[in-house]
């Protein structure tokens, strides 16, 4: 599980560090002006919509063939890395046009789609047992996070010397050493994970297809999950620079802020992480959404305070890190009860479901924040009026607010805890091996061989009959939610 879990330091290093360092690269080392950046960019993240749904596809059609999600990460891995380093080696090589760079920067993202979505899949089918996923949901956030540290402090101050100094050469030799770091992390993920066998083909009763069951409640569920972890709850982090700028009046005080949320974000996966054994991760993730909202009030209330101030951002890294690491853990459950209600395993099309409405969720509040600051009158470098700083603090305390609140009302309709889903994988276990479906207790008792009486006199089922009943009656019951 941690040889798994370790490729989300490879895919971090590489996504996180694109989107922190490509628009700078862009604007202050090509020169391109702010708004031909931005629509490079833009382009790149509409694009993604379109990659996730391309590469679920690609996996679906290679699984078909007999190959696994490791096999398709590992043949994409090189590629994605080699994209990765031919961005950061383009003003070395002259290559300065709009279209060549976006050209590199779609081939990126591309490759990195068919990194994503089989990585991300094959989660579901590293453990079956609940409370692993959860910790494996723990394991992947403790490893992004330690990637976030490193871009932060290494990929990023060398991006910007580089910059200044017009060392291009140097540029190129650090995308190259991070595209090579993330290859190296990649294949060594799939080749250790591949001891537990995982990654081999379903059988065809099973099979996996990208067209999901949109009326299922638990996919509803998911995609709601989706929408308010994609949208609202990013808003902190994307508005902290303006809160700290503008509203505070502190604008050194962004670093110590950020500092503080990623530590309390570390403290949390390890909290979090050790509580996915006792308690449902529904559970977990609504209490989550609670200790996040709790540290924004913290921070509403405190904004002529700096120590309130980094004790909220610390509460909120520390609610952050159950938001954004166990909803991979119930989408992977989610599989399990899609295939008992609909009799297909739907692994790589619902990864890829829940990977689009968080990209485009992004996207969309990404957008929705420069539309209102345009709209309130915001200027860059200036003292802002009474409502652009009011509306700063909407945007970014108040729209994670309402989140982490709807989040915690959708999460009282997740009842799936382990013992239930430990019920669902034995049913699952007995309809592939080929147990018939029954309609009541009935016809399983019509079936039953033997005289039906113990030696002590009580009455008894048989083995097939019990094993009937308990797949018609209890199964159901744990998929109710």
């Amino acid at each position: 599980m941690l040889a798994y879990a370790s490729g989300n330091f490879g895919k971090a290093l590489v996504f996180g560090g694109a989107d922190l360092t490509i628009l700078f690269l862009l604007t202050d080392v090509l020169g391109l002006r702010g708004a031909a950046a931005a629509g490079i960019m833009l382009f790149a993240v509409l694009g993604d919509l379109v990659f996730d749904l391309l590469a679920a596809r690609l996996v679906l059609r290679w699984r078909g063939a007999g190959r696994g999600y490791r096999w398709t990460v590992a043949i994409a891995a090189l590629p994605c890395g080699a994209a990765f380093a031919l961005i950061y080696a383009m003003p070395a090589l002259g290559l300065h046009r709009a279209w060549m760079l976006a050209l590199a920067i779609l081939v990126f993202r591309g490759a990195y789609a068919v990194v994503d979505v089989p990585h991300n899949a094959l989660m579901a089918q590293v453990s079956r047992d609940s409370r692993a996923r959860g910790r494996v949901s723990g394991y992947r956030l403790f490893f992004s996070t330690a990637s976030a540290l490193a871009i932060a402090g290494i990929l990023t101050p060398l991006v910007q010397q580089a910059g200044r100094a017009r060392h291009f050469d140097a540029l190129a030799a650090t995308g190259i050493g991070t595209g090579v770091v993330f290859a190296l992390t990649m294949l060594l993920c799939v080749r250790a994970t591949g001891a537990r066998g995982a990654g081999g083909a379903v059988p065809p009763l099973r099979g996996d297809r990208i067209a999901v069951p949109l009326r299922d409640p638990m996919v509803l569920g998911m995609g709601a999950l989706a929408l308010l972890t994609g949208f609202a709850m990013p808003c902190f982090g994307r508005m902290l620079m303006y809160l700290g700028t503008y509203v505070v009046a502190r604008p050194g005080a962004v670093t110590l802020l950020l500092g503080a949320m990623t530590m309390g974000q570390f403290a949390g996966v390890l909290g979090w992480t050790a509580l996915t054994h006792r308690f449902a991760k529904s559970r977990l993730l609504g209490a989550g959404h609670a200790v996040s909202a709790l540290g924004l009030l913290v921070f509403v209330l405190s904004i002529a305070w700096p120590a309130g101030q980094m004790a909220g951002a610390a509460l909120i890294g520390f609610g952050f890190a159950s938001v954004f690491m166990l909803p991979w853990g119930l989408l992977a459950d989610a599989v399990d009860v899609v295939e008992w209600r609909h009799g297909r395993r739907y692994e790589t099309g619902l990864f890829a479901f829940y990977l689009v409405l968080v990209k485009a969720s992004g996207a969309a509040s990404t957008a929705m924040i420069g539309w209102v600051l345009g709209a309130l009158g915001y200027v860059p470098g200036a003292v802002q009026a009474a409502s652009v700083r009011i509306g700063m603090l909407g945007l970014g305390l108040g729209v994670p607010l309402a989140g982490a609140l709807l989040a915690m009302l959708l999460l009282r309709r997740f009842t799936l805890d382990h013992g239930r889903h430990a019920v669902l994988l034995r049913a699952l276990a007995r309809r592939q091996a080929g147990a018939e479906p029954v309609s009541g207790s009935k016809r399983g008792l019509e079936k039953s061989s033997g005289p039906g009486v113990t030696r002590a006199g009580g009455a008894a089922l048989s083995a097939q009959a019990r094993q009937s009943m308990s797949r018609s009656i209890a199964a159901p019951a744990a998929v109710r939610s």
